[in-house]
């Protein structure tokens, strides 16, 4: 245990509530608990909205109802979808508003709100629905987790309206936490917690991570309206246009990833170890979700579903043996040196319709300085033969790394096209809280974590210059290169069969060109779509971007 001198600063641009004299963290018995996960801030020009199942909250739900608490869980995000605000800077909000997140803590009647924070985006998000918890009664206990939290969690236990901060992989951390606001065990003996006692910050170093996964209770997804999601069908991009939207749901069937990417956060979520369910697992929550919600299709969340390859082989196996009618994709990207041709073939049997390959540069000196693997030479025969097969293939790429030049990130442009890949997402490069490469931003005074808004850490929507080439032509070159993968044919010409919406692709087409009235390449192709709409106003359209 390690206590830390409360030391009370001036509230920033974060948001956080700081205020002299806090009070100690509450510690009430506890019966019913809410659970939220925030609406969602992103950039107006630049992303899409999504309705996703929160997975997270899903877990946490499964280990209170196992301890006989009753549990809900408010999706605002979701439940919220069609109330998008303007927030300015080129931001919008998707979600319910405060007073519905009011009125659903008044009905409700919590003893304990559990808030997650996915994103850094979402910080004041989330300290929002605190503060609103703690004025609807001051004896509601707050408790906050996710990976934004697992970074912050000093700095945000100084907030009035949080008691609690979890730190990293929650369901353990929590189950001891309720035995100990149920006076079963001390509050001192729960690992990964952070909390204020006696005028100090008591901080709980977590001693271990969970070993074997699958004594972790399936998602409580029962709690929520499942069709909700399925009705929206926008669970990570544009819907398809003239089809029958699927029942999607996602899953996660590891944590962690054997990489240690400087950029990426996944340590202070999951820890350096790479760990998974069995194959058995995994497969008995697949036939699970298509029985009770007639699931047909499945998102992979892993960071690296495939790194175990063994391991993925045995439930593409599985999926064939158990007669599973599903298709399946895994969008959060695949490590190249974690695929053959042969579990390509093995993934299309049994219903692979897309991964991405996490590629990121072409600049193997700049993927040496940030510690991610090399994939330039793997990527193109891994492709080719995902092509063969009928699987799409898609692409996340990184531009704007600290000093890289035009001709660097021009040299990545080049590599991703020459990959034909369905979709390339550029990202430009976030340093995002939790990361090595944070910290070392951090250190040379190009941020000041007292003033920061993390609502600026969405990719393409920073004004954090790093790289040698200005964010204004980044943010350029990110949106033409998705453009041109969706909307171009190889020559350059507007695809006679583009497969969207039609009012999907110009909506994209006219963001695009308010972001950028100068940009040639964005006007040109926007100008190609209105003149093939208005030539041909009943052509169908229909792909998945």
């Amino acid at each position: 245990m390690i206590n830390i001198p409360l030391q009370i600063s001036a509230s920033g641009a974060s948001g956080v509530d700081t205020e002299l004299g806090l009070l100690d963290s509450k510690a009430l018995p506890v019966r019913r608990v809410q659970l939220f996960f925030p609406p969602m801030v992103f950039p107006k020009f630049q992303s899409r909205q999504t309705a996703l199942f929160p997975l997270g909250l899903g877990y946490i739900a499964s280990v209170l109802e196992r301890k006989g608490l009753e549990t809900e869980l408010v999706d605002c995000a979701s439940e919220g979808y069609d109330t998008v605000e303007d927030i300015g800077k080129e931001r919008v909000v998707y979600g319910l508003t405060s007073d519905e997140i009011r009125k659903r803590i008044e009905k409700y009647k919590p003893d304990v709100i559990g808030i997650s924070c996915l994103f850094s985006t979402l910080e004041k998000r989330m300290l929002m629905i605190a503060k609103i918890a703690k004025e609807v009664n001051p004896d509601i206990v707050v408790v906050v987790g996710g990976p934004h939290v697992s970074a912050f969690y000093k700095r945000l236990i100084l907030s009035a309206s949080v008691d609690y901060c979890v730190n990293g992989e929650g369901e353990e951390v929590v189950d001891g936490l309720f035995d100990a606001l149920n006076g079963k065990r001390s509050m001192d003996s729960v690992d990964a917690l952070c909390y204020r006692r006696d005028g100090k910050v008591v901080y709980q170093p977590r001693k271990a991570w969970i070993e074997d996964l699958d004594v972790v209770p399936f998602p409580a997804r029962h709690i929520v309206d499942m069709d909700l999601y399925f009705r929206i069908a926008e669970p990570q991009g544009i819907r398809l246009d003239g089809e029958t939207p699927k029942r999607a749901a996602q899953l996660t069937t590891s944590r962690g990833c054997p990489f240690q990417c400087t950029y990426c956060a996944k340590n202070v979520t999951w820890g350096k170890a790479y760990r998974t369910r069995t194959a058995e697992n995994v497969l008995d929550e697949m036939a699970h979700l298509m029985e009770t919600y007639g699931v047909e299709h499945f998102a992979f969340q892993d960071d690296n579903f495939t790194a175990d390859m063994g391991r993925a082989e045995v439930i593409f196996d599985g999926i064939v043996e158990r007669g599973f009618n599903i298709t399946w994709e895994a969008p959060n990207g695949l490590g190249v040196n974690f695929l053959s041709p042969h579990l390509l073939e093995k993934m299309k049997a049994s219903g692979c319709t897309s991964f991405t390959i996490a590629v990121e540069s072409a600049n193997s000196a700049l993927l040496r300085k940030v510690r991610k693997p090399n994939y330039i030479k793997l990527a193109p025969p891994i492709v080719e033969k995902a092509k063969e097969l009928g699987i799409e293939v898609r692409g996340f790429f990184m531009i704007g790394f600290p000093g890289e030049t035009l001709e660097e990130v021009q040299g990545t442009i080049d590599y991703a096209r020459d990959l034909h890949l369905a979709v390339t997402n550029f990202a430009i490069v976030t340093p995002l809280p939790g990361t090595v490469f944070y910290n070392e931003v951090v250190e040379a005074g190009l941020i000041d974590e007292r003033t920061v808004d993390f609502e600026d850490f969405a990719y393409g929507a920073g004004e954090l210059q790093l790289a040698a080439v200005s964010n204004v032509q980044l943010k350029t070159m990110r949106k033409v290169e998705w453009l041109r993968t969706i909307f171009l044919d190889d020559t350059g010409v507007f695809k006679h069969d583009p497969h969207l919406k039609k009012s999907d692709v110009l909506d994209e087409l006219a963001k695009a060109t308010s972001m950028f009235p100068d940009n040639a390449d964005i006007s040109d192709l926007h100008n190609q779509a209105v003149l093939h709409y208005q030539m041909d106003d009943e052509q169908p359209a229909r792909v998945a971007v």
